[in-house]
């Protein structure tokens, strides 16, 4: 925390300006402890907009793969808004509507519940994965 809060204070009025990255494999995102660092300095207007979680599935991402995936979103952004009038369309998985009430409709055709993620409004700053309550343990502290 000491050197990104260093970071900070050098860059002055710069730092919401500042965009950052980190890469999770995908069993981390949750607990990406870089990630929530980072947000801690940010905070979460920047969640999604100039902090962002490149998810991936290697152990290993390298420095130009972090500045390619963050350079690809936001030049997204542009086509987002450019074609959909939406400046952050382009950041989301997207299932078009038409896909996600056909899966509804053939669920009711055969009689089992739908069972799709809650849409998430385009430009949402929550945490990059949606926390759900269950039982059982949540933290090493909490095992037997």
């Amino acid at each position: 925390m000491d050197v990104i809060g260093g970071w900070k204070r050098m860059l002055g009025a710069d730092w919401e300006k500042t965009y950052a990255a980190s890469n999770t494999i995908y069993v981390a995102r949750q607990n990406n402890i870089l990630f929530s660092v980072l947000a801690q300095f940010f905070g979460p207007q920047a969640i999604n907009d100039r902090l962002i979680l490149i998810e991936t599935i290697s152990f290993t991402t390298t420095p130009d793969d972090m500045l390619e995936s963050l350079t690809r979103i936001i030049a997204d952004r542009s086509v987002g808004a450019a074609f959909f009038g939406n400046y952050y369309l382009m950041d989301y998985e997207l299932m078009g509507g038409d896909a996600r009430q056909a899966i509804i409709d053939e669920d009711g055709k055969r009689n089992i519940p739908v069972n799709l993620p809650p849409q998430v409004p385009f430009g949402s700053r929550q945490w990059p994965a949606l926390i759900t309550p269950g039982s059982g343990p949540k933290t090493l502290a909490d095992l037997p």
